[in-house]
Parts: C-alpha cells; sequence; structure tokens
C-alpha cells in the first residue's frame, strides 16, 4: 500500500509538473502522458485519454488516464474523471504539495502487494514534507486486494468526502510531525456487498492526540433474511452504530515504535450492537475452534493498552435460529451503562468491567466481571444480581430457539459469583422465583399439539420445580455453577453456559 500511495503522490507531482511546464512552453496530452510514464518508470504503462489545462483557475482535468503493470499488461489503477484545482506551483520546489481540491470519479484501484514487495522501503521516499488537500471527493471508486495473484478483499461503491493536512518533520511521528484528517463522509460496500459501511464527522488531530467521531454505520444490505440467504456456511452477521464516539490521549507514536494501541479513554455516548447467526447453514470445513478471550486479544497484529473505555446508551443484542427453527429468537440487554478500565494485553494484571443494564428492555442486571488479557491461562471472576423479573420476558427467544413458550414465572432475587480458570468455571447460583410454568411449543405457528401438551404436562409436574421460596428456616435451594467449556464454544457460549448450569442446579428436579 506504500507502494501505492508512492504511485498516486507521483502522479500528483507529475501532472503539476507537466502544469508549469505547459505554463511556460505549453504542453499537451500526449506530452503529459509521456512524462507520466518516465516518471514512473518501465514497469508501468500510463494512457491518457484528454488533458485539459485552466492557468487562471490553476487546474488540471484529465479523462480516463490508465495506469498498467507491464509484466503482465493488468491495469491497476483507472479514472473516468480526475480533476485538480487550486494549485499553487511555487510550492513544489519546496517539498510541499498544497492543494485546494482533488475530484476522481469512476475509479478503480487493482493492487496486488506481492509484486512489488522486493521494493517497498526504496520506493516509499518521495521527499515530500507537507501534503495539504482542502477537499478530497472520491466518487464510485472499487478497490481491490490481491494476494499472490488472488483477489483477497474488495470493496465497491466507495464515496469519500474528506480533508488531509499532513507535515512532516524527521520521523512520521517525531514531537515535530503533525497531521490532521477531517472526514465529512465516507461510504463503501464490502463483503461482496452484503455489507453497508458508512461515517461522518471524523476528525482526528495528531498534535492534541484527539480522535472525534460523529457517527458510524455497519448494516447488512437488506436485513436479516436478505444476508443469510446469501451465504454459504454459517457465519455471524453483524449489524452496529455509533454515535459521538471520542478518543483522548492517543498514543500515535506507540503504534508506530511498539506496534500497541495507546489511549487514555474512549468514549461512546451511543452504541448499539446486533449479532446474529442461522444454525441451519453448514459450519466451514475447514472451520478452527474459538478461542477464550484472552487468546483472541492475542492473536491481533497489535498489543492494546487503553486506560478505560465508556459506553453509554448502549444496547446488545443477539440472534439465533436454530436447526430447526422458522425465524431467529433474540436476547437483548438495552439501555445498557459500561466501563471497562486498565485494559492491557500486555500485562498479567485483570480488566476490570462494571455494566447496568436491562435484560430484554425489563428488568435491571448490574454485572462486574475482572479478567486477563495477557498470554497466560485466562482468569476470570464475576459476580452479578437480576432485579425481579417477569420470565415471560424470556419468551423472545425461548419460543423461537427452543419451542418453549414461558406460560408463568417470576423472579424475585438472582445472584451469582463465579470463576473462571481457561476451560473451567465453578461458583454460586442464589436463585429465588416462583410460579414457574411452560409449554412444548410448535415452532412454525407457536401452536400447541396434544402430544406437546402431555409432555409439557410432564415436565412441569416431574422436570420443573414451579417455585424456589424460602422455607420455614428462611431457606433457599443454592445452585452451584459447574462448567467445563466444549472446545467447538465461544467464550460468551462459556460463560452463558456456566451461569445456566448454576440455574439448571436448581430449576430441575431431576
Amino acid at each position: 500500500m506504500k507502494k501505492a500511495l508512492f504511485i498516486i503522490v507521483i502522479t500528483v507531482l507529475i501532472i503539476l509538473s507537466g502544469l508549469l511546464i505547459w505554463l511556460r512552453y505549453g504542453v499537451d496530452q500526449e506530452q503529459i502522458q509521456s512524462i507520466l510514464a518516465d516518471a514512473l518508470g518501465p514497469d508501468y504503462i500510463v494512457e491518457i485519454n484528454t488533458a485539459r489545462i485552466s492557468p487562471l483557475k490553476r487546474a488540471v482535468s484529465i479523462g480516463h488516464m490508465t495506469i498498467s503493470s507491464s509484466s503482465d499488461d493488468r491495469i491497476i489503477f483507472r479514472t473516468d474523471t480526475l480533476h485538480i484545482s487550486g494549485i499553487n506551483p511555487s510550492v513544489i520546489f519546496r517539498e510541499n504539495l498544497i492543494l485546494s481540491k482533488v475530484n476522481m470519479d469512476v475509479f478503480t484501484i487493482d493492487w496486488d502487494t506481492s509484486l512489488f514487495s522486493g521494493d517497498e522501503e526504496s520506493g516509499d521516499d518521495t521527499s515530500l514534507k507537507k501534503l495539504k488537500i482542502q477537499s478530497l471527493d472520491l466518487t464510485n471508486g472499487t478497490i481491490i486486494a490481491r494476494k499472490e495473484g488472488g483477489e483477497s478483499n474488495r470493496i465497491n461503491t466507495l464515496n469519500l468526502n474528506a480533508g488531509l493536512s499532513f507535515e512532516f518533520m524527521g520521523e512520521p511521528d517525531s514531537p515535530n510531525s503533525q497531521y490532521r484528517i477531517a472526514i465529512d463522509s465516507l461510504g463503501f460496500l464490502f463483503s461482496e456487498d452484503r455489507y453497508r459501511f458508512s461515517l461522518s464527522g471524523f476528525n482526528f488531530e495528531h498534535q492534541d492526540s484527539l480522535l472525534t467521531l460523529s457517527s458510524m454505520k455497519l448494516t447488512p444490505v437488506g436485513g436479516y433474511f436478505p444476508f443469510m440467504s446469501s451465504l454459504e456456511f454459517e457465519a455471524n452477521m453483524f449489524e452496529m452504530e455509533i454515535a459521538n464516539f471520542t478518543a483522548s490521549g492517543i498514543d500515535a507514536a506507540a503504534y508506530h515504535n511498539q506496534k500497541i494501541i495507546k489511549a487514555q479513554s474512549l468514549d461512546f455516548d451511543a452504541f448499539r450492537i446486533h449479532v446474529a447467526k442461522d444454525k441451519q447453514l453448514p459450519e466451514k470445513p475447514d472451520k478452527k475452534n474459538p478461542t477464550l478471550l484472552n487468546k483472541s486479544i492475542q492473536k491481533l497484529p497489535f498489543a492494546i493498552q487503553l486506560d478505560s473505555l465508556f459506553f453509554r446508551n448502549t444496547s446488545i443484542q443477539y440472534s439465533e435460529q436454530d436447526e430447526n427453527g422458522t425465524r431467529p429468537g433474540t436476547i437483548s440487554f438495552m439501555n445498557s451503562t459500561i466501563q471497562i478500565r486498565d485494559i492491557n494485553s500486555l500485562s498479567p494484571l485483570p480488566a476490570n468491567l462494571i455494566a447496568v443494564t436491562y435484560l430484554q428492555n425489563h428488568s435491571e442486571l448490574n454485572t462486574e466481571l475482572n479478567f486477563t488479557l495477557d498470554d497466560g491461562p485466562f482468569h476470570m471472576t464475576g459476580s452479578g444480581n437480576l432485579q425481579p423479573f417477569d420470565l415471560k420476558e424470556l419468551n423472545a427467544i425461548f419460543m423461537d430457539l427452543e419451542g418453549i413458550e414461558i406460560v408463568s414465572g417470576l423472579v424475585h432475587e438472582l445472584d451469582f459469583h463465579f470463576e473462571m480458570m481457561d476451560d473451567t468455571s465453578s461458583g454460586s447460583m442464589h436463585l429465588v422465583y416462583e410460579n414457574l410454568q411452560m409449554e412444548l411449543i410448535d415452532r412454525d405457528d407457536y401452536d400447541t399439539s396434544i402430544s406437546n401438551s402431555i409432555k409439557s404436562l410432564i415436565t412441569n409436574k416431574v422436570v420443573l420445580g414451579s417455585e424456589n421460596l424460602a422455607d420455614s428456616n428462611n431457606e433457599v435451594r443454592t445452585g452451584d455453577i459447574d462448567h467445563v467449556r466444549n472446545p467447538e464454544s465461544s467464550f460468551f457460549q462459556h460463560l452463558w453456559h456456566s451461569l445456566r448450569s448454576g440455574i439448571y442446579d436448581i430449576a430441575l428436579l431431576l
């Protein structure tokens, strides 16, 4: 990608140089094409259909330009139109490039990094000390990334409106270097056009170590059913929205020098995420078993050191469609406030999470977790409590996922404490409830057949304890949390199954 940036910068510089030559001697489209081809060297072929220079506007316009690789005649860059305006010719000779506007429409960048791995570093020195583009407007773009000749990633319908300002003095992250990126809007499609990504109001000030973002959205195109029908194998569907995000105390040098994402605080004024899975789809043949949280963090190409994360106005939803289900069942944690401190993947000291949320947007759930993120054994301790809760609120997930309808049931108290060491969890559950009744139903139309009615009667009378209230000694039954993770279970499944083991120990009579 550095090589690609180098080619783009050289292209702009040569176009500007052509403008200067034209102002003094006169130059046509063929001469601009020849100058650009000579500058890029024999590895590239340049073709330009039209070129027009406007001296009074200090602008140059190029129509239908392509840059091809001479080794295989593959087009690596093309655009229908490229327009540059607000050029100050004198700044070029001071190793500065300052432009008012750059507009590029209907363009494609098709890049294979393996073809240029040998001279990546040697081609990175453009001697450019200052780059400033007041308005960068890209429309209808396609960017293709290839690896060893095969397409690895593609984004389509790229639209970008931004402003850039870079001033390099010595190393890119030295105290004297300054840069600012302001993106008014950015949007594109990716993952074979299944997802649409968009953001607005992005600003990063290197000097202030501050990043702000007004809005960011990740949206499955068409929604749940079109997304799932486009998949060949089982995969999670993500839908996410962020509003008014601020990251302060960003240490850019830590990433440049040590590959560490380091910041003082990340603050989300509003955050929403929905994850969905369709278990009717087959798993990938080469699917690898999931790992625990710290092992997943350790696989990242960088370390993480964050003093705090703060989420307000947060909603988290998980949906799953069973192998025999018609619709996905959904569990939700709404109106949440979550704070996480001391997130450090290089330290054995635990991070701390405190969350206040509303289970199914109905009852307050308070949770505190402490967990390690380093490369040692995973260790987590946790505790929580739930305010009085109507169990019928769980039908949003049980009816479609399990074929169970809770007819009645009220939780008066729920408290839990647990400890997790790698794949093993232990602890205790305190659950006080009454009047628990359920029915087995058809997941297609929610009807209860005669056979399901008989099974429901047996379940309510023989399998389930309808209540766990205090006896004459003011004691209730306590459940043991005792679970060993299945290697195919994710971390969050392991966490849920651990808590579920305590509930089963109380509620099941068998």
